[in-house]
């Protein structure tokens, strides 16, 4: 999915969800889970080359969803010792961006 393509479902409001995804001290890359055909799906931004988009911090992912209209997304930081010591699940942190 493209800048293009998630500004198109913002303004056919298809968008359910916007995450920011962090793990550990990795870049940030945009997951968006959005209608289509009846059901949720989730798409991470890419560039128009198809390559996902990653982010030094969070202004940066940002401004791209303010260009697309979107003024509110979750955090996800995915704790890097929990990846390690745990086998089926991970504890993740979620907040509302203002």
């Amino acid at each position: 999915m493209d800048i293009n393509y998630l500004q198109k479902l913002k303004e056919q409001q298809r968008i359910k969800t916007v995450n920011f995804i962090e793990a550990g001290h990795s870049p940030i890359v945009i997951e968006v889970e959005y209608l289509h055909q009846g059901e949720v799906v989730k798409a991470l931004l890419k560039d128009e080359e198809g390559i996902v988009t990653a982010y030094n911090h969070l202004k940066e992912g940002y401004d791209v969803c303010l260009k697309a209209g979107i003024h509110s997304a979750n955090l996800i930081q995915i704790e890097t010792d929990e990846e390690v010591c745990r086998s089926s699940l991970s504890y993740y942190r979620v907040c509302e961006l203002p």
